[in-house]
């Protein structure tokens, strides 16, 4: 069952309303994507990038299963949708200052609010990097989106490759110059 905005907005007011003490989360991917203007994108997860969010797990895990939602499957087929947590390894996530929480001297974005959840998003050139790890289909069509609605450039992309380590960093090198062949002049 994928969601749309309309649907994430009111899946994170039941966690919202669920949650017994006060928490921000960091979404990545089409969440992000979705709460930041792509209205044509749906998705089935949530996922919340677990460096730049601050909230009690078991508390968060508590108000997602009240609200209905699965939480951090490890099943091949998760009931949807879910809250995923994503740690750092597979996905790779650049820029982010514990200390002074910001991403590469940008301040957190928050896109959502409810009584005792915030939800902050990365800047656009940073999950455009992400995306670009991975790369697959969906990935370039977002990071074609997020360039195009946030007036982003390859430069300001690259900025944000550069924070990734080394390996990732080639393949989101190589991921952009594809991209760049891909974006309407």
């Amino acid at each position: 069952m994928a969601v749309d905005r309309k649907e994430l907005k009111a899946l994170l007011s039941k966690i919202d309303a669920n949650l017994s003490s006060p928490g921000t989360i960091c979404l990545i991917g089409s969440g992000a994507t979705i709460l930041l203007g792509q209205v044509s994108r749906q998705t089935d997860e949530i996922d919340v990038w677990t460096r730049a969010s601050r909230v009690a797990m078991d508390d968060l895990r508590q108000a997602s299963e009240t609200a209905g939602l699965g939480f951090d499957p490890k099943e091949e087929f998760p009931p949807l949708p879910y809250v995923q947590i994503v740690h750092p390894g597979i996905v790779q996530v650049p820029g982010w200052d514990a200390d002074k929480r910001e991403w590469m001297g940008e301040p957190e974005r928050e896109v959502w609010k409810g009584e005792r959840l915030t939800v902050t998003v990365p800047p656009p050139s940073v999950l455009v990097a992400s995306k670009l790890v991975r790369g697959d289909d969906r990935d370039f069509e977002d990071c074609l989106w997020l360039m195009a609605a946030h007036g982003l450039d390859a430069p300001a992309v690259l900025e944000a490759v550069k924070a990734l380590p080394r390996h990732p960093r080639r393949k989101a090198t190589d991921n952009l110059e594809i991209l760049g062949m891909m974006r309407p002049d």
